[in-house]
């Protein structure tokens, strides 16, 4: 599913690249992350950032900083995660405002 419009300053996951952030978000999880075992598509990113919004099996959707760091994260609460139940509550309080934010600095 592609999402449009995305503002600034997020941008569509393209092609092979949507395994690669799916791939590290496993990595990266802890056992009791909240996302831990749940299946998910990553399906935009911030390119000023290493946010990345994923799609969750049930509908809702969960922005997540990934860390990139080489191991396995030990706490719950990393890599730090944002949960919205759907796609238009992660345009309003997700994307419209890291736009403003984005735009306000140029």
């Amino acid at each position: 599913m592609e999402i449009q419009p995305l503002l600034q300053p997020w941008g569509p996951v393209a092609g092979g690249r949507s395994y690669k952030l799916e791939r590290e978000l496993e990595r990266e999880l802890a056992p009791a992350h909240l996302l831990a075992g749940k299946t998910v598509r990553a399906v935009a990113m911030r390119f000023d950032q290493d946010d990345v919004l994923f799609e969750l099996a049930d509908g809702g959707y969960a922005v997540v900083h990934l860390t990139w760091s080489r191991r396995r994260e030990q706490t719950p609460d990393w890599p730090s995660t944002e949960l919205f139940e759907s796609l238009e509550e992660w345009q309003q309080r997700g994307m419209q405002p890291d736009h403003d934010d984005f735009s306000a600095g140029e």
